[in-house]
């Protein structure tokens, strides 16, 4: 009786979900449109950047040169090699999918196993400096104190994540990645280009649909409360604007961003591939990321009253003032650095040749 019913729940969604575009077409087009506007006022101005430089950082190999230095506390700390440095860095400036997408890059070059690329999928997955600072603690809170806060809190849930994740790992099980030879340093430039807009257009596809999925589910709940829920479970950005037009406290917050939403955790896995991870096994480390981000919020809060956030509801577009975090510039300065300094050696080879 339980198979039959389950087998059920699919054709019956699909055809609530055909029914609902047919019979609220005008709720529809408003959730795609507000989906577009997330994805070109905020999703591609902040991460297609971190995105391609992700990918170029290993596929030219500065991963594995920048491994030489950071092997002993990448080991000691996360049973990783030291090339997994890069992607750790990265996630944690870039942005939720910055990180996965590099960690993706380690595994097809070799770097890591699918094994430790599964385990750093664990905890290399966060939002970045941009959102939280910009987006969620400028723009919706208007408390810079109460951003930094909640990106404390989601830096340091993720480097707990990661040290958790290690400690059942013995060196038997720390695989032997097999390293190939990085790419020209304009070869891999094309090649994270195409990598990082072939990623944008399947994470965008997944914030519109998610954005008509919950403009159609919110006609059906009368609640506010419900409706701010179950935006907090389905889209990250959403939900961090609902949580805050009900004035709920910085906690409920610093879980939704450590949740990210299961548009967030589609979007992730669809740019993943050979990575021997599960959707539930995932979903459990993002909830407990979530979980953890909030008792670290909730702490601080204590700890520092003052910044608190007195809410005020606002219903002001967002808008993608994104890149002017001074984490992220650093980072853009650096890996453009990193990129003359790698041109200026692939120059130096091919004269060495002629």
């Amino acid at each position: 009786m339980k198979k039959h019913f389950a087998r059920l729940l699919l054709p019956l969604g699909v055809l609530c979900a055909a029914a609902a575009l047919l019979f609220y077409p005008t709720q529809a087009a408003a959730g795609a449109k507000r989906g577009i506007g997330y994805c070109v006022d905020i999703l591609i101005p902040s991460l297609f950047p971190f995105m391609a430089l992700s990918v170029f950082v290993v596929k030219s190999g500065l991963a594995a040169s920048m491994g030489r230095l950071t092997a002993g506390p990448c080991r000691i700390l996360f049973g990783l090699p030291g090339s997994a440095a890069a992607a750790i860095v990265m996630s944690m400036v870039g942005g939720y999918p910055v990180g996965a997408r590099a960690v993706a890059a380690l595994c097809q070059e070799g770097e890591i196993t699918p094994q430790e690329a599964a385990r750093m999928l664990c905890f290399c997955v966060n939002s970045g400096p941009a959102f939280v600072l910009s987006v969620v603690g400028a723009g919706l809170l208007r408390n810079a104190q109460a951003g930094v806060i909640l990106l404390a809190s989601q830096l340091s849930a993720s480097l707990l994540l990661g040290i958790l994740c290690s400690l059942g790992v013995s060196r038997k099980q720390r695989g032997k990645a097999t390293s190939q030879k990085g790419m020209g340093a304009a070869q891999a430039l094309i090649c994270s280009a195409s990598d990082a807009a072939r990623s944008m257009l399947s994470m965008c596809c997944f914030v519109i649909l998610f954005a008509v999925l919950l403009d159609l589910l919110r006609v059906f709940l009368s609640s506010p409360t419900a409706s701010t829920f179950v935006s907090i479970l389905l889209e990250v950005t959403g939900g961090c604007n609902d949580a805050v037009q009900q004035g709920l406290p910085l906690w409920v917050l610093s879980f939704a961003i450590g949740w990210g939403g299961i548009c967030v955790h589609f979007q992730i896995l669809s740019s993943i591939s050979g990575i021997p991870i599960s959707m539930p096994r995932f979903m459990l480390f993002r909830l407990f990321h979530g979980l953890l981000a909030g008792g670290i919020t909730f702490g601080l809060c204590v700890l520092f009253p003052e910044a608190a956030p007195a809410f005020g509801n606002t219903t002001a577009p967002l808008h993608g003032v994104l890149m002017g975090s001074v984490p992220a510039a650093v980072a853009i300065v650096g890996l453009c650095i990193l990129l003359l300094l790698q041109c200026r050696k692939d120059n130096r080879i091919e004269t060495a040749k002629q």
